[in-house]
């Protein structure tokens, strides 16, 4: 590629500052890619000139994603979602958690850990530099419904829902370190998107998504309660790595 200076240095002259400067100045503007008719002709590169960068797809379990790494970053991302991995529509579930039931921790509980998302977890090999990404969750958090009694005579029986001081929230980890979180949450829907950054090194990374429900006690002595859901529609996360 052919660079024109602004002020040409002839042969056995003193190096002016103001004249390395202006040349310098160019040099870096071409680098950063702001090309003219002198040094990049019109027409010399064509679409057929420019390589496709490869993409790995993979499907396993249901999840979707790929790993691209480029010259100067690498993109990756996964997802699983019940309208597109093997779903069919928004409303339906892939993974119901049963609060009263089902295995689960007071503490952070790593999305992986669960039917349908055993291999969610983003793993790839870094460059030096920076991660800059989002995860994106569609899930849902119920109340719970008692049957209970008016205590009189006649007894008389009406259902009420507790969870008013329920709250779950979400986080995401890069190689176990918290880097992005929701805060609490009441229960309901929500799609909520947590993005996140971070340096990092020339190393392997994993980014993974983990959710924690702090939910009172169920009401003492009553047998009848049906229990509250943890509903999980989607979930998917996307990477940047720029390389230093």
């Amino acid at each position: 590629m052919k660079t024109y200076t602004d002020i040409p240095i002839a042969q056995n002259t003193m190096a002016r500052p103001e004249n390395l400067s202006a040349n310098l100045e160019k040099y870096l503007v071409e680098w950063n890619g702001n090309l003219n008719g002198n040094n990049m002709p019109v027409y010399s590169v064509q679409s057929n000139d420019i390589k496709i960068f490869d993409t790995v797809e993979t499907t396993a379990g249901g999840i979707t994603g790929f790993k691209t790494d480029l010259q100067t970053q690498g993109l990756y991302w996964r997802r699983r979602s019940s309208s597109f991995e093997g779903g069919t529509d928004v409303f339906t579930n892939i993974l119901s958690i049963d609060l009263k039931t089902d295995d689960w921790s007071k503490g952070w509980n790593p999305l992986s850990y669960y039917s349908g998302f055993e291999d969610w977890d983003l793993i790839f090999d870094a460059r030096e530099g920076m991660l800059v990404g989002c995860c994106t969750i569609d899930w849902q958090h119920g109340c719970d419904v008692l049957t209970c009694n008016n205590g009189g005579d006649p007894i008389l029986t009406f259902p009420a829902c507790r969870g008013n001081d329920w709250t779950s929230e979400w986080g995401v980890f890069v190689n176990d370190v918290l880097v992005a979180r929701t805060g609490a949450m009441p229960p309901k829907r929500h799609t909520v998107s947590l993005p996140f950054s971070i340096p990092c090194g020339s190393q392997t990374v994993k980014v993974d998504c983990r959710w924690i429900s702090s939910i009172s006690e169920y009401a003492s002595g009553e047998s009848n309660s049906d229990g509250s859901e943890f509903v999980i529609f989607s979930a998917e996360v996307w990477v940047r790595n720029a390389v230093r």
